[in-house]
């Protein structure tokens, strides 16, 4: 049996399990694709799958500092719309949290400064 439901957890092996992990693969790089950061809880369930037995979290998940600005901010240091920062954002440090975006002040630096 591939996989089993077990009253609040589910033992999925074989066949499943790497059908499991592509599609865990494949929801990763649509959330990178449309510029959406990346799903701590999709990277841990990933590593879960790849074979290891540990349950660790993947390093810089909780590491990485973030001085959130709001986008609004971030536009008018970068001098254009709010429309084009909401494009922006995922390249330059920005998170999206209940619906709202934010961007990381160090890398919102960094951003300029290799701009000038």
């Amino acid at each position: 049996m591939p996989a089993a439901r077990i009253e609040h957890a589910v033992i999925v092996t074989g066949h499943d399990l790497n059908t499991l992990r592509y599609a865990i693969e494949v929801a990763i790089r649509a959330r990178k694709r449309n510029g959406l950061p990346a799903s701590p809880t999709l990277t841990r369930l990933l590593h879960l799958t790849s074979g290891h037995t540990d349950d660790r979290k993947p390093p810089g998940d909780e590491t990485t500092p973030h001085d959130p600005i709001p986008l609004a901010a971030a536009a008018e240091q970068l001098g254009v719309s709010a429309r084009h920062a909401r494009r922006l954002a995922p390249r330059i440090g920005g998170r999206k949290v209940k619906g709202r975006w934010t961007v990381d002040r160090h890398a919102l630096a960094e951003h300029l400064e290799g701009r000038t």
